[in-house]
């Protein structure tokens, strides 16, 4: 069958089926109707010509067929992603408007001065901005509801490589010990284990900060006990601040507070979070990406970190 009449947003909709693995998921991460999602899939059958999914349990699974399919998939959007950013650089000024997804943290200490910069070098792009926490921005990104996603990860935790999306790396930080001004002895890093005795605070929305201080407890061979959780850092380090317990974070998260609280960098082992920026496969170049990725890139330069 001639491969133009493969429906580019049919093999989109395979391929999140294939992450999600329901029709009811896949239709809310696209925001379509789950009979829109079984009408699309099977016209994509139809143009295949060859069976796709088979049902196990209350799961679709894909057959060989379709496997193959999600392989090339990514392919082709990154190559059309790639082909709209060629044209797009034709033209004479950036504009348009750029959808752009952060976490809260980076909400507050990039994205304010990198949108500033960009409204004031090109006054005819638009950024949006909309806080999404992980993994959603990143789905956002793949699903094309967002154009440019702030996400992170931490050292310790591998994450591995999704083809669909690039990350351009903007900033590392240190992952720090927050403690009550009493506990504080001296200057330097940390030793994590000399905080194996205290009782922690963690911050309860982030599974990956979460994991990360487990691990690394783990390496400095105690188990932490959690005592405290809240998904506001203001409460974390008012919590810290009260002499309730010790909490690890980073370090843009403590920009903009006036906690009376020691932060000091850790040790044996030393731990860190990268701040990144996602974008679909093959859009990097799009000037208006691209104008905000250097906005972002440079704002992260002057916070301090390093990339």
């Amino acid at each position: 069958m001639p491969a133009e009449l493969y429906d580019v947003r049919r093999l989109r909709l395979l391929r999140e089926l294939s992450r999600h693995g329901t029709i009811a998921a896949t239709a809310r991460a696209c925001s379509l109707t789950p009979s829109a999602v079984s009408q699309q899939l099977s016209l994509l059958e139809r143009e295949v010509g060859s069976r796709l999914l088979v049902r196990d349990g209350r799961t679709l699974v894909l057959t060989e067929a379709a496997r193959v399919l999600v392989e090339h998939t990514e392919d082709i959007l990154a190559g059309l992603e790639a082909a709209r950013a060629g044209v797009a650089e034709l033209a004479a000024s950036v504009s348009g408007v750029l959808r752009l997804a952060a976490f809260p943290t980076a909400a507050r200490a990039l994205v304010p001065g990198a949108i500033a910069r960009c409204r004031a070098e090109h006054p005819d792009l638009r950024v949006r901005l909309t806080e999404l926490p992980m993994p959603e921005a990143v789905a956002a990104v793949k699903a094309g509801h967002v154009d440019l996603a702030l996400v992170y990860g931490y050292s310790l935790l591998p994450k591995p490589r999704d083809p669909g999306v690039e990350t351009v790396p903007l900033l590392r930080e240190p992952l720090l010990a927050a403690l009550p001004a009493g506990l504080d002895d001296g200057e330097g890093p940390l030793p994590l284990a000399r905080l194996a005795d205290e009782p922690w605070i963690a911050a309860d929305r982030d599974d990956d900060l979460h994991e990360l201080m487990r691990r690394a407890c783990g390496v400095a061979g105690f188990v932490p006990r959690l005592d405290f959780t809240s998904s506001d850092y203001t409460v974390i380090f008012a919590l810290v601040e009260a002499g309730l317990g010790v909490s690890l974070v980073p370090r843009l998260a403590f920009e903009s507070l006036s906690a009376d609280v020691v932060l000091r960098e850790v040790s044996e082992p030393s731990v860190e979070r990268t701040v990144s920026a996602a974008v679909r496969a093959g859009s990097a170049r799009n000037p208006p990406v691209a104008a905000v990725l250097a906005a972002l890139r440079e704002i992260a330069a002057e916070a301090g970190g390093y990339a």
